[in-house]
């Protein structure tokens, strides 16, 4: 069983997880992030609220369509004088109202509601894609921290060994006490290695909890996604600029602001409207008897003076085109310069992986080198003891490159919104953008 895919014993956290029959499961990085689409609060609450945007254009539609509205009203009248007489008056209203013109006002407010449900569905694209790169994080940190606590384990194995050989020595007189003494502080700090490495073991899988929403079982190691990268950084770029939701999102923005400056022009037309009302009064407003009434209009409506307030309004949403438009640029710089360092991180990783593997086998010969060496005399207990320390911490520094570049790729992929993609999974249903408009 190697060491990714073992089962974690360390920490309370980490057992757990378990399932009724009490052993851990295996999960997979796509198992994992599928998990946390499911329950994320973050992915679900912005599910939400683009559903209520949806609304908000159903809402801007009704504009198009009629109003009808009903009234009946009963009561009683009684008079004093000259003549003492009740009367019982009722009556019945059914107006129905449709708006023909209003300066293509309702036009525009649909509009405007139907790019604020692209944005909303682009910035769920974006936070799933976000969450996603997220949960691979704490999965890979889960995996890296487990390897680095198996190093930890292995030096402390180390100085136990070397510290009954030199005590054996010790009490046979080969070697001296202050030997011995050295050996047992290096000892000491092995084993506060290991405590250290259990702790940070213990809150990378309590960070999983918080993100995938559940403790770690026996996490497999994800194979390298370079083949899935672009070959250049100037085609990531290029990509990313094209697919991040996060900029589309900004330049749906831009095309709501735009039709909410349409929506504010239409207060400068005339309005033309349609009404028909049938009334039905039996003994009201001194009319005894039964009465019916059917009046049809058609009524145009212009404000000519306003406080100034139309002005203001187009030059507000004017200035908030220009504010969308500005958002949207510092979107996408923020865009590329996210990119660039994702390819640079990668380039580096990638670069320092060739030199390390190098610098762990080198250190690994030294070590048994200078085990055989100090067996026959020829090397120091403290030659010994730093070879065996470099060794580990090569092998240190090679695990955390080899995760530091995987994560980088990641990087790479959520940055070309590809890595749900890549995993095999599906974006929510309220992600998807059917049709979408360009910025003005």
């Amino acid at each position: 069983m190697t060491t990714t895919s073992r089962k974690f014993l360390v920490g309370v956290a980490v057992g757990m997880f378990m399932t009724g029959t009490g052993i851990a499961q295996a999960e997979t990085l796509k198992e994992a992030v599928d998990f946390m689409l499911r329950s994320n609060p973050d992915v679900r609450s912005q599910s939400y609220n683009r559903m209520a945007r949806e609304k908000e254009v159903r809402q801007a539609k009704a504009g198009y369509l009629p109003t009808i509205d009903a009234s009946v009203a009963a009561g009683v009248d009684r008079q004093h004088e000259p003549l003492f007489d009740t009367t019982w008056p009722a009556s019945a209203i059914i107006s129905v109202r449709q708006n023909v013109f209003r300066g293509f006002g309702t036009k525009s407010e649909v509009e405007r509601q139907e790019a604020r449900v692209r944005s909303q569905a682009y910035l769920l694209h974006g936070t799933v894609e976000n969450n996603a790169l997220l949960s691979s994080k704490v999965y890979l940190n889960v995996l890296r921290n487990q390897e680095l606590y198996d190093l930890a384990q292995e030096n402390l194995t180390n100085h136990r060994r070397i510290h009954d050989q030199v005590k054996l020595r010790s009490e046979s007189g080969v070697d001296r006490r202050a030997d011995l003494d050295q050996v047992v502080g290096r000892l000491a700090l092995a084993q506060s290695n290991v405590v250290a490495a259990q702790a940070n073991l213990t809150d990378s899988t309590t960070d999983y909890q918080a993100v995938i929403g559940h403790l770690p079982g026996n996490l497999i190691r994800p194979d390298d996604v370079g083949s899935a990268l672009p070959k250049t950084m100037e085609e990531a770029e290029q990509l990313a600029v094209q697919n991040n939701p996060t900029l589309m999102s900004a330049k749906a923005d831009v095309d709501a602001r735009y039709a909410q400056h349409e929506t504010a022009k239409s207060q400068l037309y005339p309005s033309l409207d349609f009404s028909l009302d049938y009334r039905w009064r039996k003994d009201s407003e001194n009319f005894p008897g039964r009465r019916e009434d059917f009046l049809a209009m058609a009524t145009i409506s212009f404000n000519i003076l306003n406080g100034g307030w139309n002005k203001a309004r187009l030059g507000q949403t004017t200035y908030e085109i220009y504010e969308a438009q500005e958002i949207s640029e510092n979107t996408k710089r923020q865009t590329i310069q996210s990119m660039r360092l994702s390819w640079e991180a990668n380039k580096t990783a990638t670069e320092r992986l060739v030199f390390l593997e190098e610098y762990v086998k080198a250190a690994g010969l030294t070590a048994d080198a200078f085990t055989s060496q100090w067996n026959i005399g020829r090397r120091t207990m403290f030659d010994l003891l730093d070879t065996q320390a470099e060794y580990i911490n090569a092998k240190a520094s090679l695990v955390n490159a080899k995760y530091d570049k995987l994560y980088s790729e990641f990087r790479i992929l959520n940055g070309m919104s590809q890595l749900i993609p890549f995993l095999g999974l599906q974006l929510p249903e309220q992600s998807r953008v059917v049709t979408a408009k360009t910025a003005q």
